[in-house]
């Protein structure tokens, strides 16, 4: 090779690492677009689960705090990113979706400058207020499944952002089903008992090898982080389905694999320590 040449390909290596170099800083500086998916179907019916409304509205506060404490130092200094906090309610087929005078209580960002921390707070307080909202609308409609397959499809673009990073938690007992008479075609749902009788691999390949869900975009661009909370395994006669959760879990990872959200976790409920931990850990500023 020529000195010519050597020149050329070492220039074209320099820029390479520049550009990555680069692109790693404006995903270490980028502010947060925090996206919390709350799974409002039967998961959270009093009748069958009458802990899981508070215990629900607990780790969303937690979300809060977290999200504040993040940003107080930057609130404090008056160099504040634009950061986001999002609350986001999936449709049920064939129920009313919750009313706009509650939804719309249900985001935060950070304040413009330091003087608006007054303001902050109050709009802090009314997103906590309005979770308490939302609980009490959705425990007294039909529940028939929380659509989360189709937030992806119609919604997700639009609630991400490319100068982000976008941290979603999706709070849901991992199911992504139906009640019976509501329609489902395959890819757009789960259909978990049907591999009640095969052994974990095997159900686990028949998933990854075409049983999954269909994909619905493409978010590599996106930079997005996953964490699923409070997955809840079924019961027959007080005992626990423990292959419900590599089922769940390679149905939603071979899902959003394959939508190029690659970073992801799964925890079934865990104790208030265990999931203050795992909110702390996954929300930070990088």
């Amino acid at each position: 090779m020529n000195r010519i040449n050597v020149v050329i390909v070492i220039s074209i290596l320099f820029l390479f690492f520049l550009n990555v170099n680069y692109s790693n800083s404006q995903v270490l500086d980028a502010p947060l677009n925090i996206v919390v998916i709350i799974d409002t179907s039967d998961r959270v019916c009093p009748e069958k689960h009458p802990d899981q409304r508070e215990k629900d509205i607990g780790i969303l506060k937690k979300i809060v705090d977290q999200f504040y404490e993040l940003i107080e130092p930057e609130i404090r200094t008056g160099k504040i990113k634009k950061h986001k906090l999002n609350f986001v309610v999936p449709d049920q087929p064939e129920t009313q979706n919750p009313p706009y005078n509650i939804t719309e209580k249900l985001t935060l960002t950070a304040p413009e400058k330091r003087s608006g921390n007054p303001e902050f707070q109050n709009k802090k307080q009314e997103l906590i207020d309005a979770v308490s909202e939302l609980y009490d609308y959705v425990q007294k409609h039909p529940q028939t499944g929380s659509d989360i397959w189709d937030w992806f499809r119609s919604q997700a673009e639009h609630s991400f952002s490319k100068s982000h990073q976008n941290l979603v938690v999706c709070l849901s007992d991992g199911y992504l089903t139906f009640d019976k008479q509501v329609n489902r075609p395959k890819g757009t749902c789960m259909w978990v008992r049907e591999f009640d009788d095969l052994e974990v691999d095997e159900a686990i390949n028949k998933i990854k090898n075409g049983k999954s869900l269909h994909p619905v975009g493409n978010f590599k661009d996106f930079n997005v982080k996953f964490l699923m909370l409070e997955i809840r395994l079924r019961e027959t006669n007080g005992v626990k389905h423990f292959q419900d959760f590599d089922i769940i879990q390679a149905y939603w990872k071979t899902w959003l694999d394959e939508m190029g959200i690659e970073d992801t976790q799964f925890f079934e409920q865990l104790d208030p320590g265990g999931l203050k931990n795992k909110i702390e850990s996954f929300i930070q500023l990088k």
